[in-house]
C-alpha cells in the first residue's frame, strides 16, 4: 500500500468542528462506539461530545495531524516520560457526558492502567479512509524513526495481524477485554527500523489481561491467556 501520496498538515483549533464529526462518526459506525453508548438514540451526540473533548486535549497536549481537505485523521501524545494522572481528562468526561460518563472514564483508566512505559508515541485516535490515515501514519513514523522511537496504539478487531497498522508494522502484544460484554482492545507495538526488538520485556507491556468492574467502581485486572494473536 502507497502511504506517501496523501499531504500531511497540523490540526489547528478552526480544524476541530469537523475533526470531531469525523472522529464521532468513525466511533458510532463501530463496536466501541455501541459499547459506549448503549442506547442508539444517544449515541451520537454523546460521542460527538467526547470526540471534541479528547481532541480538545489532543490539540493541548499533543499533535492532530489531518489531511488537507481534513476528511482523515490521527492524534498523538508524546509519551516520553510518564503522563500527568487522568484526573484532568475523567473530570471533564463526567462534566461533559453527565451519566454517559462511566464507561468512557473505565475506558481511559483500563487502559492508562496497562499502558507500556517505555518511552514512545501513542496514537490515540484515527479516522478516515485508511489510504489516507496511512499516509498520516507514514509521516509521523518518518519523524520518529530517526531518534528510534516506538509507537503504540488500541485497535478493536478481531484480526490484529491484519489491518493497516499490521501493514505499518504495528505487532499485536496484549488484549484488554473490554467488559461487561464489550470487544476486545488489542494493544499494538511498532518498533522503529534498525532498532534493537524490545519483545515483551523491552516494551514493558504485561502479560495479557482481562479488565472487568467490580461494585461499584473499582476496576482489576487479572492474566488471561484465553486471547491470542
Amino acid at each position: 500500500m502507497r502511504t506517501t501520496d496523501t499531504a500531511a498538515r497540523r490540526a489547528t483549533g478552526p480544524d476541530l468542528p469537523a475533526l470531531a464529526t469525523l472522529l464521532a462518526s468513525t466511533l458510532q459506525a463501530g463496536r466501541l462506539g455501541a459499547w459506549l453508548v448503549p442506547d442508539p438514540t444517544q449515541r451520537r451526540t454523546v460521542l460527538h461530545t467526547y470526540a471534541r473533548l479528547v481532541l480538545a486535549h489532543a490539540m493541548a497536549h499533543g499533535r492532530i495531524d489531518t489531511t488537507e481537505d481534513g476528511t482523515a485523521m490521527a492524534a498523538w501524545h508524546p509519551r516520553l516520560r510518564p503522563p500527568p494522572p487522568y484526573a484532568t481528562i475523567l473530570f471533564g468526561l463526567y462534566r461533559a457526558l453527565g451519566p454517559h460518563a462511566a464507561r468512557f472514564a473505565l475506558l481511559h483508566s483500563w487502559t492508562d492502567a496497562v499502558h507500556p512505559p517505555t518511552p514512545h508515541h501513542h496514537l490515540a485516535h484515527t479516522a478516515g479512509g485508511d489510504r489516507a490515515v496511512g499516509a498520516l501514519l507514514a509521516a509521523h513514523h518518518r519523524v520518529l524513526d530517526p531518534h528510534r522511537l516506538p509507537s503504540y496504539a488500541e485497535a478493536v478487531t478481531d484480526r490484529p495481524r491484519d489491518g493497516l497498522l499490521a501493514r505499518l508494522g504495528y505487532a499485536p502484544r496484549t488484549p484488554v477485554l473490554l467488559e461487561p460484554g464489550g470487544p476486545v482492545l488489542w494493544r499494538m507495538w511498532r518498533t522503529p527500523p534498525h532498532h534493537p526488538p524490545g519483545g515483551r520485556d523491552g516494551d514493558g507491556m504485561p502479560h495479557r489481561v482481562r479488565v472487568h468492574r467490580i461494585p461499584p467502581r473499582r476496576t482489576q485486572f487479572q492474566e488471561d491467556s484465553s486471547c491470542r494473536p
